[in-house]
């Protein structure tokens, strides 16, 4: 599976988070809700941006899984 931050090569990892749950070497551990991800549907995540907000939030919640939702998805500007 590709991350849905930055589009490498990640590991989807079975959850009962209502959504997805990833493992990338680049972005680490962490969610996202079904709800982002049919918000998504052409629209990138601000990968740098979205980066930042998983180490903080691993920083400021530690063994809690970050979880993208629709309260703190980060977009990438529009083109």
């Amino acid at each position: 599976m590709k991350c849905v931050n930055c589009l490498c090569e990640a590991q989807q990892i079975p959850s009962e988070l209502d959504g997805v749950e990833i493992n990338c070497p680049h972005c680490g551990h962490f969610g996202v809700s079904a709800s982002v991800l049919r918000q998504r549907l052409d629209r990138a995540f601000d990968v740098e941006k979205t980066r930042v907000f998983l180490h903080n939030w691993r920083d400021i919640n530690p063994g809690r899984l970050p979880v993208i939702n629709s309260e703190n998805v980060i977009w990438a500007p529009s083109a």
